[in-house]
């Protein structure tokens, strides 16, 4: 297969917008590699203001649609884009696997496990690309990280530390029901962190140990589901460990930073420190981006940043692109999601059995203590 794809954008909410930026850079970039064909959403003038914005780049406005079903029918497709809440994912993404179409879809992958693996089921049967929208990994500081420790730069990895402390409060809509969203931002964002900790320091998760709360169950007069406060370990393989805390309910002093820590010294996205005997020498991340993409082949460098692109989405959108058109897996495929989402879901299952959690347990749907509501709910056998 090779030429555009022809591709249908469904659910047109928020996070939509990015994927139509992505779009847009790639059109402006001169790598044409999508048509987009269709805009789904069952709010009419959602779909039509994303038709409206793919047009006017695109020079041919995508035609709208409130169904997605209708959608596939009608359209001749080669492919979905699927921005839909959580709790969708599963059923919209199955079908469009069965009428024969490659995937691209938002994370996390799917609601609870079960589901997610649904999916995977389905686009191994069908024969059909799965890639899921995991952009974080993508930026080059991300890279850059990555690259330092592979190049040993922070000696062997030892610990991570995420902390993400704010105060937000307003209710969150769908996101504050766990039946749509399957928990908090601990798991509809913790599947980045996870994707990172794993792809950064090349180390599988073993086990996890959390405790979760609801601080506020009633926020502007609606009941809140989900957690707001989740505190986490995780211990991955090789004597890695890492320290996660999210919450939405702490005032006054926000607190953000994620540091991997290593036997020489420790990086984030703003620098590299080296502990040397006479101090601290300290690297800033742009110039260790400079260095990474110095080190890279350009047939390295293409594939990271394909003509130069750094928008993240624009590239996740181009590797589902490749993974079509010339064979071969995307970089982040449904496996590699599904393992990104065992360890915020075990965060859950481990706060619910108050005890640690393998998770290889997690990961072979042995534990659903947590997430077995939510299946029954909605109907995931």
């Amino acid at each position: 297969m090779g030429g555009r794809l022809r591709i249908g954008i469904i659910g047109c909410g928020g996070i939509s917008w990015h994927h139509v930026a992505g779009y847009r850079e790639l059109h402006y970039r001169g790598l044409e590699a999508f048509s987009v064909v269709a805009c789904c959403d069952v709010a009419r003038e959602r779909a039509e203001g994303r038709a409206r914005e793919v047009g006017a780049f695109q020079g041919e406005v995508p035609r709208v649609y409130t169904s997605f079903e209708e959608m596939i029918a009608k359209e001749e497709l080669d492919a979905v884009d699927i921005c839909l809440p959580h709790s969708l994912h599963h059923t919209v993404a199955i079908r469009c696997l069965e009428e024969g179409l490659h995937v691209i879809i938002e994370k996390p992958l799917g609601i609870t496990m079960r589901a997610a693996r649904r999916i995977i089921e389905a686009a191994e049967k069908h024969g059909r690309v799965l890639a899921v929208a995991e952009n974080y990994r993508r930026s080059p500081a991300n890279r850059a990280i990555w690259w330092a420790v592979r190049q040993g730069l922070i000696g062997e990895p030892r610990i991570i530390v995420w902390q993400s402390a704010n105060w937000s409060p307003g209710v969150g809509g769908w996101r504050a029901n766990k039946y749509e969203v399957g928990g908090s931002w601990v798991f509809d964002g913790g599947v980045h962190l996870a994707d990172l900790d794993r792809y950064q320091t090349g180390r599988e998760p073993v086990e996890v140990f959390a405790v979760t709360e609801i601080f506020e169950p009633v926020k502007g007069g609606v009941r809140v589901t989900v957690d707001d406060m989740t505190m986490a370990i995780i211990r991955y393989e090789g004597g890695v460990y890492a320290q996660w805390l999210w919450t939405s309910v702490a005032p006054a002093r926000p607190l953000n930073v994620r540091i991997i820590y290593g036997s020489r010294g420790a990086i984030d996205d703003q620098a590299l420190r080296v502990q040397e005997d006479w101090g601290v020498r300290e690297v800033r991340m742009g110039d260790l981006i400079g260095r990474m993409m110095a080190s890279l082949t350009p047939e390295e460098r293409e594939r990271f940043f394909p003509r130069g692109i750094t928008d993240t989405f624009a590239t996740e959108l181009y590797d589902f692109y490749l993974a079509v058109t010339r064979g071969g897996r995307p970089e982040v495929d449904g496996w590699e999601a599904y393992r990104d989402m065992a360890v915020p879901l075990g965060f859950y299952e481990s706060a619910v059995l108050g005890a640690p959690v393998k998770v290889k347990d997690v990961l072979e749907l042995r534990v659903e203590a947590y997430q077995g509501e939510i299946n029954e709910k909605l109907g995931i056998k």
